[in-house]
């Protein structure tokens, strides 16, 4: 038996992981903002959900298909989906299950952000319930949000800050009580003179990676998608602006996030909408 592929869904393909959900009369589903990973034989045969919440995630969602279930899939599918998380990992499970997820690092806690407290509470009225949490956190973390800008040929709106010899998105750090798409439509103006409405943009995924230009950091981006209908104009800290391919990404010298984790997620669009 060939062994199951894992990756995670572009957002547009999210619902196949409900349909999975619904095939199996299972009530979960993916949360609004989670970044889904699945296992696939053809179809989808498991998945998860990781929601972000305070400065982590939140994993829910664990199931697979009952053919496939004492082969170490569900092992295989969380070490995948955590693979390149640094920040604290939290989830609830039935307190027999606490030594599977023991195995993966996971130990059990009372330190919930409030969020997960006040959800733990009301679920835990039902059935039992513990939370655990994995920390991998030993370097510092950028949280950015960056914007997808493709023209009408298709090719991708990157830039280069000054003093720096990445190719990435646009966009940058949140201010003080900013939302992700309120940030990233603030560094285009800022950056690149583009103003973009809320409606312009659509949410592509949560990624992370080693930083480009901060050694010794990791990065967790919120990255939006939408079309360039505005001419840029190099601005702010931009030394320079460029254009990725998606079929010569070796043209540019791309930062760790676009090329390990996002460039993946666009040839996957660009293949499925083709």
């Amino acid at each position: 038996m060939p062994t199951p592929a894992i990756r995670q869904l572009p957002a547009e393909l999210q619902p196949l992981l409900n349909k999975f959900y619904r095939a199996q009369r299972s009530q979960m589903r993916g949360m609004p903002g989670a970044s889904c990973w699945v296992a696939t034989d053809r179809d989808i045969i498991a998945g998860l959900c990781l929601t972000p919440v305070a400065e982590g995630h939140w994993l829910t969602g664990l199931l697979v298909a009952p053919e496939y279930r004492s082969q170490g899939l569900a092992r295989r599918l969380i070490e995948q989906a955590l693979e390149s998380v640094r920040s604290p990992v939290w989830l609830f499970c039935h307190p027999r299950l606490a030594g599977f997820y023991a195995r993966l690092g996971f130990v059990q806690t009372l330190d919930l952000p409030e969020p997960l407290r006040d959800r733990l509470q009301r679920y835990a009225r039902h059935k039992p319930l513990i939370a655990l949490v994995r920390n991998e956190m030993t370097q510092p973390v950028l949280r950015i949000a960056t914007a997808c800008l493709h023209d009408e040929q298709g090719r991708i709106l990157l830039v280069r800050k000054r003093g720096t010899h990445y190719f990435m998105l646009p966009g940058g750090k949140a201010e003080a009580d900013e939302t992700a798409l309120m940030t990233v439509r603030r560094e285009l103006h800022e950056e690149l003179a583009l103003q973009l409405d809320d409606a312009d943009l659509q949410w592509l995924g949560h990624f992370q990676a080693p930083a480009a230009n901060e050694p010794g950091h990791w990065v967790e981006a919120q990255v939006f998608i939408g079309k360039l209908t505005q001419t840029p104009r190099v601005q702010a800290e931009i030394e320079e602006t460029g254009w990725l391919e998606l079929d010569a990404p070796e043209a540019l010298r791309l930062a760790p996030l676009l090329r390990e984790k996002i460039l993946p997620v666009l040839s996957e669009r660009a293949t499925t909408a083709h």
